[in-house]
């Protein structure tokens, strides 16, 4: 197995706010679904082998005076590629209110390429259960909205008690079936990790807006995805909540309303469990329960001579031999996969930990040249002002900060006269759906705006290449972190992966239209996207400039899983 990624490859947890009889509900459920897959579903206590590669099982807690806590339905499934486990557990509360997960783990057998999908399970559970985010209802398809709901959506996006995103589209002026199939896809795939909601005309659109704020509006044909604790009153805070405008949602040839349940099902899986979960205890006492029925039943046979009871207990004790047999099998396999979560949740601590290390050298790094920057225009600004120039020291338009996207970023290239960009613009835009987009997207920016620092140095008469201009202290320059620069690949990688290096240039830099680039600055350091920036020095060139020629995620090298 794969100890860098985590076995947890989706979980969805769901509140619901009242039902009779819960355990009921979510055993009725789970048969149907375990016999759409297996033709049957034992929901008795212990271990059932649904096949030769399936096993359930059936766990329960009870409280002191009897009467059923919890339930846990756990589905393992040996197959050739990976071992993959389907839990599904369900607390009960006094108030007839319930809390239900449903994970899914995959253990893989080799670094085989696995795609995990949510189980079909959850539709089922959300379509029956009527599950709550706080004063959302969770629903399979999204709730329209007037504009005399507009008030209602505005308390469920800025609901406290709310956990999971909530999705808001605004349908186009003009009907459009590729938005409607997309949306009905993606609302589909997003059922029990969001609340999902459609602005069903233009006044609905201009109320929404009124009521929000011009930052955190939703235009027509546009989708958002509202994080929690959305505050209207802050324009940055708009930045946290994604939205694809309905040219991206229109467009063929772009996919990227697929992220729409990608990240929402990110955030259901990375979620933690509610205390009332987490704390969870089964017993293993379905021995103990088989012995006391097997007891109980010998204790009303009256066999007619003792060879007859000696024969009865040996057939007792074969078949306790035999299930105790098969417990210790089912409990050594549950071990050895829990240590395989163990491990590989203690090395995601350490990258986690040692990126907050990072993270915390970047902070530092960045308000440090905050603070150098302030301190220079405050003398600069003391210049102007004793000479008589007080005029010139006022700011009338603040110039924009970093971008909050990698789209954004996009928009604003032309920005930077030394630097071409001719990487593939839907590589980048991949990253705004990592949960570190806006970071990615800030250095990303950074890293930009040092290259165009090095090129305009370059045209001024600086004498080095890019590693010299970011230890040099010319006044005004942009640098960017060595530790964060790589000038070459390694041998190995290029003799193996030198093709993915291969990006392209204007004719006149080479025929072909395209050129090997070795040179990247890092964006991120750990986790699988690791986003890289490739770039090609023609600062002495036709062009006069730094080509970037690749904006995306980690491309392969001795070091990819």
């Amino acid at each position: 197995m794969n100890l860098s990624s985590n076995p947890l490859a989706h979980r969805t947890i769901l509140t619901v706010p009242h039902s009779e009889n819960p355990f009921r509900d979510v055993r009725r459920i789970s048969s149907r679904w375990l016999t759409r897959k297996f033709g049957s579903a034992p929901l008795t206590s212990g271990h059932h082998h649904l096949d030769q590669m399936s096993v359930l099982t059936n766990h329960a807690a009870y409280l002191t005076d009897g009467a059923e806590h919890a339930i846990r339905l756990q589905l393992r499934e040996d197959k050739p590629d990976a071992t993959w486990r389907t839990t599904i557990t369900a607390v009960a509360f006094e108030d007839s209110s319930a809390l239900l997960s449903v994970s899914l783990e995959v253990f893989p057998n080799d670094d085989t390429p696995l795609a995990p999908v949510r189980p079909g399970l959850v539709r089922d559970l959300v379509r029956d259960l009527k599950p709550i985010d706080g004063l959302a209802p969770l629903t399979l398809d999204a709730q329209s909205v007037s504009a005399e709901g507009v008030d209602a959506l505005i308390d469920v996006l800025c609901d406290p008690a709310r956990h999971m995103p909530v999705i808001v589209a605004a349908r186009p002026i003009r009907p459009d079936p590729l938005w409607s199939e997309r949306m009905a896809k993606a609302m589909r795939d997003c059922a029990g990790a969001a609340a999902l909601y459609l602005l069903v005309d233009t006044e609905a659109v201009d109320a929404f807006r009124a009521a929000i704020g011009e930052y955190h509006r939703v235009a027509p044909g546009a989708v958002r995805t509202f994080l929690t604790e959305v505050d209207p009153a802050w324009p940055k805070d708009a930045s946290r909540h994604r939205f694809l405008t309905v040219a991206r949602m229109s467009d063929s040839q772009d996919h990227a309303w697929r992220g729409l349940a990608r990240t929402v099902q990110r955030i259901s899986t990375e979620a933690p469990l509610p205390d009332a979960l987490r704390t969870l205890a089964f017993p293993d006492d379905a021995s103990r329960r088989h012995r006391q029925e097997r007891q109980a039943a010998l204790a009303t046979v009256r066999p007619s001579d003792e060879l007859a009871v000696m024969r009865k207990d040996v057939e007792d004790l074969k078949a306790l031999l035999a299930q105790a047999d098969e417990e210790l099998k089912e409990a050594a396999r549950t071990a050895e996969l829990s240590a395989l979560t163990v491990a590989s949740l203690e090395e995601q601590l350490h990258a986690a930990m040692e990126r907050a290390d990072g993270d915390m050298e970047e902070a530092l790094r960045a308000l440090d040249d905050v603070e150098r920057a302030r301190a220079e225009a405050d003398i600069l600004r003391r210049r102007l002002r004793d000479a008589g120039r007080y005029d010139d020291t006022v700011v009338v338009e603040q110039p924009r900060g970093v971008p909050d996207s990698f789209e954004e970023l996009w928009e604003r290239l032309d920005d930077f006269e030394g630097v071409l960009v001719t990487a593939d613009r839907s590589k980048a835009l991949e990253l705004d759906e990592g949960e570190r987009a806006r970071v990615w997207a800030a250095k990303a920016w950074n890293a930009l705006r040092a290259l165009d620092s090095y090129t305009q140095a370059a045209r001024e008469g600086f004498n080095g290449g890019f590693y010299q201009h970011c230890t040099s202290d010319r006044p005004g320059a942009v640098n960017w972190p060595l530790k964060q620069f790589a000038p070459a690949e390694s041998d190995t990688t290029m003799n193996r992966w030198g093709a993915e290096r291969i990006f392209a240039v204007p004719e006149d830099v080479d025929p072909s239209g395209r050129k090997e680039m070795q040179a990247h600055l890092k964006l991120g350091s750990k986790g699988s996207t690791s986003p890289r920036i490739y770039f090609l020095d023609d600062t002495e060139g036709i062009t006069g400039r730094v080509i970037v020629g690749y904006i995306g995620p980690h491309l392969t090298n001795t070091k990819t899983n």
